[in-house]
């Protein structure tokens, strides 16, 4: 996806430093890191010094379309220009460069200008709460590259959300009251993003069915390789796993959905003695990013995800904690994408908790994916219900062999932290609940704990915090 920044220098005549050589010079560096990112730079080409320099700069860079404007306070520049820049619509940066000297008159005061600027937009300016974001440094510092890579990946997360259509199909699965959203808010924090909840079951079932068994037994076949091997309450489902994957994908292709929300029971189980997670899971893997159990926040949380990290995301359930060695467990029934597999791959399993069992008996239906994860850091991120804020935590998957875990997509995992911080397993559990979080908790691997706190930035909404655990009830 095409990602552009536009820089701008600004000025003033009183101070005596090499402004346009620098700015120049920043410009080149800019350029190349830029390129390392994938993004381009459009450099507005004269120094912008009284407010009529930056209407006329705004008025081109308009026609550049650019998702990301940085301004650079080249020497101290006019307040009122922090008006102008601050009310343009774009995201904004303050860019502030070094002095290049220790002593004698200072040559730029740039430092000074972003501060003064910052000050304009939060305070005299602070009722319109305008997201302005400061820089410091020359391009390849240790104080600007990795600040502007955030900044990007986080701009470039928003924009896909932003160009994206979102599919719910067969509606939230029945009971799941804590899913449900107003889609409106949704639409209005992502202008641009399309929501589609139309879709039924019956559109999906009636595709996969209308396949001659000819046309999708080599897909049978692969499926099924793909995997460790197949149980036998699944094998009966060979071909439907084919069918179902098949209808998905042609779905998905020609309503040109980027994120799906599945309702994956219970029409499947009474239509077919089936369950669709493992279908879920090859969806993951085909890079269409599938919520399951309906919830279409998960799956723009989960778009979110794949845009930041660049690999397969997943939707989990936590269905356990220890105290002990502050770990908990992310399980679901066996939707996981199989880029999370340990090195023993995953099975084409059952679905335990799919249907009702009789008493004392333990049944299943076909087909999960029965899977342990293989360690590595992950990061766990969801919008809340209401749309004002979003769940930012992280943690490394254990080894797979450390800890038992129940059936189905599974891993402990422990080194808990909650927007980058240390957190231990009581007080993430007792934030949770306090806050009520939904029940679902969409993970991507690597840590991107700290684009997810700027993309909550941007957005305007908040973060939860940590709500330490009391014996008394709490409530946010």
């Amino acid at each position: 996806m095409e990602f552009k920044v536009a820089l701008v220098g600004l000025s003033q005549l009183s101070f005596f430093g090499d402004k346009r050589s620098r700015y120049s010079k920043c410009a080149a560096e800019l350029e190349v890191f830029l390129q390392n990112l994938n993004c381009s730079l459009y450099v507005y080409p004269d120094t912008v010094i009284t407010p009529d320099d930056a209407k006329k700069a705004l008025k081109t860079i308009k026609a550049e379309a650019p998702d990301f404007l940085l301004v650079q306070c080249t020497s101290y520049s006019a307040g009122h220009l922090a008006q102008i820049f601050g009310r343009s619509g774009y995201p904004l940066g303050w860019w502030g460069i070094p002095e290049g000297v220790e002593d004698g008159p200072v040559p730029f005061n740039s430092f000074c200008s972003i501060n003064m600027y910052q000050g304009i937009l939060r305070g005299y300016y602070n009722e319109e709460n305008i997201p302005a974001k400061w820089f410091f440094g020359e391009v390849n510092d240790e104080l600007f590259a990795p600040r502007m890579t955030v900044t990007i990946r986080a701009l470039r997360a928003i924009k896909r959300l932003c160009t994206s259509r979102i599919g719910l199909i067969g509606g939230i699965a029945p009971g799941f009251n804590d899913l449900y959203f107003d889609e409106r808010k949704l639409l209005r924090l992502f202008p641009g993003l399309e929501y589609d909840r139309l879709p039924e079951f019956d559109d999906i079932a009636a595709l996969a069915e209308s396949y001659p068994e000819s046309e999708i037994a080599d897909m049978a076949e692969a499926y099924e390789k793909a995997s460790t091997g197949v149980f036998p309450e699944s094998v009966k489902h060979k071909m439907l796993n084919a069918r179902l994957l098949r209808a998905y994908r042609e779905f998905v292709a020609a309503n040109k959905f980027d994120a799906i929300a599945v309702s994956c029971w219970p029409k499947f189980q009474t239509r077919y003695d089936y369950s669709v997670c493992s279908v879920v899971g090859q969806l993951n893997d085909d890079g269409i990013v599938t919520s399951c159990e309906g919830d279409p926040l998960s799956a723009v949380s989960m778009l979110m995800l794949q845009e930041l990290s660049g690999e397969p995301t997943m939707l989990m359930d936590m269905s356990g904690f220890d105290p002990k060695d502050n770990s908990v467990l992310l399980w679901h029934c066996g939707p996981a994408a199989s880029n999370f597999a340990s090195d023993a791959g995953y099975q084409l399993g059952c679905n335990y908790s799919g249907k009702a069992h009789e008493e004392g008996k333990i049944t299943g239906c076909g087909v999960a994916r029965d899977m342990v994860f293989g360690a590595a850091p992950i990061t766990i991120g969801r919008l809340t219900t209401d749309l004002d804020g979003m769940l930012v935590g992280g943690g490394t998957l254990m080894d797979p062999e450390a800890k038992k875990s129940f059936c189905g997509s599974r891993g402990w995992a422990n080194n808990l932290q909650l927007k980058g911080e240390d957190i231990n397993a009581v007080d993430l559990v007792n934030t949770i609940l306090s806050y009520g979080f939904s029940h679902h908790y969409p993970i991507a691997k690597g840590d991107y704990q700290a684009e997810l706190m700027e993309i909550a930035c941007w957005l305007k909404i908040g973060t939860l915090d940590k709500v330490p655990y009391k014996t008394w009830m709490q409530m946010k």
